[in-house]
């Protein structure tokens, strides 16, 4: 009989219950496998009415396209299939044995081919595609499963751009691209030629393990074959001067352009950045719609990072002109005068002016827009105090541990846009830089904002407005994300150094508790 064939053994572990979440198996499961042959990996752990761990198929460019087989003994001798092995994580609940039976019987139809078995697809009707992935794995040209390159995963690496392949009129005809892959290469066309007639230029090397899987709607991937980049740039040389075709640039360029003077080791750029975005991407599958969420966070974060770079900016001024002014080096006292050889009033309220305007556009317009994006509408926030109680008494029937939240906001965010409004409406500016002497030597004393030190209170309003915005969003985010999953707060500690996010998606049902949002007085990267 006719199609694919398997000899090897499924392996199922199943477990009637379990004590710990489904994602610290998955993470036993990492450890083992960096030190075991993938043929010996178990393909399935189940815990019954909770979930399962095991492998999802994955071609380039696309998005999970089901569950992974072990392939036949000896399958992969001659050729290396281009998908990634990715481990996830299903939140299967009640349908847990079905989708075991399923997985079980999908192999059994390729391992004992003409047997009358149940149609597997059946048993899963009803039950949610969700899933939660972990690690991805890449074939080798051994055969053997490994780690995607951690240079390589989506958060780190720009694929080289494609390049167009064209008739001698100009006509388009198809593009094609290298993607490197553990010890050999991918080659992806999209377009017309068969990638075959391709491959050949390569030689030996693009013929004896060649091969092309394709996929909807015109994508040609090849098998994974023995080249680099250079091999690719020959091949591409070639080509051209053996066929009547040419090889252009796409015409485009990828602009790579410094972003901020922190990379994702920084806590800010790591939560409010990254963390924020790889959660937007769960909510907005669709890549076409997710400029509906970028376009207002994206004046949030630099709305934001203009705030904290104005806050910088005076509290470097502050300190360096006080500490001149303490040390004698730029004031003295001449019998009863004092001399300052330096004024940094103008600068300074400058400087306050800007950190209050950026901080209140962040909060007011930014999130205030971002907030209808995500279907919450917080504009009572910013209204007088009877019309902000109207708002949260509405709020409180529909999303309560919210409602308690912007209650505890109130009391800084209204101070923050009062003294942003006094500046417009009343004229005020930052009082004047006082000097006293003390002792033989000279002291200068703050200027006060609402009563407080202006220093103090520009790192608190910077650091309760950094806190609102990862907490607010990442809340607002949760609520839309589907049932299967939810988000979880991944203990201080625990968090990676090269990127110290600090939530993370987890499964609703046999994952990590559930984070909650709730006020808290703690700084922002001590939370």
């Amino acid at each position: 009989m006719n199609g694919p064939s398997t000899n090897v053994t499924l392996g199922i572990i199943y477990a009637h219950g379990a004590a710990l979440p489904l994602e610290t198996f998955a993470g036993e499961l990492e450890r083992l496998n960096a030190s075991t042959p993938s043929e010996q990996w178990p393909d399935m752990l189940v815990v019954c009415n909770v979930g399962t761990v095991q492998y999802a198929v994955q071609f380039p460019g696309e998005s999970l396209s089901g569950d992974y087989l072990p392939p036949a003994e000896g399958a992969l001798t001659n050729y290396t299939p281009p998908l990634y092995v990715v481990m996830v994580l299903r939140a299967t609940g009640e349908f847990t044995f079905n989708k075991m039976a399923a997985f079980l019987i999908a192999h059994l139809v390729i391992f004992s081919p003409g047997s009358k078995l149940p149609d597997w697809s059946h048993m899963l009707e009803g039950m949610s595609k969700t899933a939660v992935t972990m690690t991805g794995y890449q074939y080798n040209l051994k055969g053997e499963l490994r780690p995607v390159p951690r240079q390589f995963y989506n958060d780190r690496y720009f694929p080289p751009p494609p390049l167009r392949i064209e008739t001698q009129k100009g006509e388009l005809l198809s593009t094609i691209q290298f993607l490197p892959w553990q010890d050999g290469g991918v080659v992806l066309l999209k377009g017309k030629l068969p990638l075959p007639g391709i491959m050949i230029f390569f030689g030996k090397k693009g013929i004896e393990r060649g091969g092309t899987v394709s996929r909807p709607p015109d994508l040609q991937i090849s098998y994974v074959v023995p080249i680099t980049a250079q091999d690719f740039k020959e091949m591409l040389i070639q080509f051209q001067q053996r066929s009547n075709m040419l090889v252009k640039s796409a015409g485009g360029k990828f602009i790579i352009q410094k972003f901020a003077d922190e990379g994702s080791t920084s806590p800010f750029m790591a939560r409010i950045f990254m963390g924020i975005i790889r959660l937007r991407d769960l909510v907005y599958s669709d890549p076409t719609k997710r400029e509906q969420f970028d376009k207002p966070y994206e004046f949030v974060i630099s709305s934001l990072m203009n705030a904290r770079t104005t806050a910088r900016d005076v509290l470097k001024t502050w300190h360096e002109h006080s500490g001149k002014v303490a040390s004698g080096e730029i004031a003295r006292v001449d019998g009863r005068s004092m001399r300052i050889d330096e004024s940094i009033d103008k600068e300074l309220r400058k400087e306050v002016e800007s950190f209050l305007n950026a901080a209140v556009r962040t909060i007011k317009q930014g999130m205030q827009n971002l907030s209808k994006e995500l279907q919450v509408d917080i504009g009572f926030l910013f209204k007088k105090q009877t019309n902000f109680e109207t708002g949260i008494a509405a709020l409180q029937s529909t999303d309560p541990l919210l409602a308690e939240y912007l209650r505890q906001t109130r009391s800084w965010s209204e101070l923050l846009v009062e003294s942003r409004n006094a500046i417009e409406h009343t004229g005020w500016t930052l009082p004047r830089v006082n000097y006293v002497q003390v002792g033989s030597g000279i002291t200068a004393q703050e200027p006060l904002i609402s009563n407080q030190p202006f220093t103090a209170l520009i790192s608190f309003m910077l650091d309760r407005l950094c806190c609102f915005v990862e907490e607010f969003s990442v809340h607002c985010l949760k609520k839309q994300m589907p049932a299967e999953i939810t988000i979880r707060e991944i203990a201080l500690a625990d968090r990676l150094a090269e990127m110290p996010e600090r939530f993370q998606v987890t499964l609703s049902g046999g994952g990590y508790p559930a984070w909650k949002i709730s006020y808290h007085s703690s700084l922002f990267e001590q939370t």
